[in-house]
């Protein structure tokens, strides 16, 4: 394969790149899978793979960005389409994505709950930093689409997110025991619903009793 020229050849290459290494962690666990055996199931150099992502924790936090811009922009068609009118309607909204989440999206759940400790350790700054901007120019879109009835703000919007993440990485790493490939056992499920809904109706208690 050769190496792309301009940079739209040079995306699709990446996103293929992406692709073939979202196929591999979906049978493998991460610590197996060594940037050479991508290269080989691409039938390109390593040399050439390197050329795209400089380190293998680089490639897999641009694969994290994309599933987190693949659910940022599942919650803003969701919040478009139903319009949520009521503390409960936002409620309902969430936890009806975080279901779809946590039954269809392993992937997801995995490369979020190694993120600070593996993925952003050997990440360079501008790389983290570009998508962190993005990300919270997605983040701020989908809070102002949910703050449109004024029920909560922005900022509440934000810190309900937030929450929601640290939710699903902490029960991720205090739950989840592998068994082979079988990344879950469906105590995740029930622990992470369970967190979520009690924490929403905390924060509903205390924001807007």
């Amino acid at each position: 394969m050769k190496r792309a020229m301009t940079e739209e050849a040079k995306a699709v290459k990446a996103q293929m790149i992406l692709d073939k290494t979202k196929e591999l962690f979906l049978t493998t666990d991460y610590e197996k899978i060594k940037m050479a055996d991508i290269a080989k199931a691409m039938g390109v150099s390593n040399g050439i793979l390197f050329v795209y992502f400089k380190t293998k924790e680089t490639l897999f936090i641009n694969l994290l960005w994309q599933e987190y811009e693949n659910r940022l922009n599942r919650l803003k068609k969701m919040a478009q389409n139903e319009k949520p009118e009521s503390y409960e309607d936002i409620k309902k909204l969430l936890l009806t994505e975080l279901e779809f989440l946590v039954d269809d999206n392993s992937l997801y759940i995995r490369l979020n709950s190694m993120r600070t400790l593996i993925l952003e350790k050997n990440t360079d700054t501008e790389t983290l930093l570009n998508m962190k901007k993005s990300l919270s120019k997605q983040i701020s879109e989908l809070t102002l689409i949910l703050s449109v009835s004024g029920i909560l703000s922005q900022e509440q919007l934000l810190d309900i997110l937030i929450a929601e993440e640290a939710i699903i990485i902490g029960c991720n790493i205090e739950v989840i025991t592998r068994i082979g490939m079988e990344i879950f056992q469906r105590d995740f499920k029930r622990e992470v619903m369970n967190a979520v809904n009690c924490y929403l109706d905390g924060f509903r208690y205390k924001t807007l009793k």
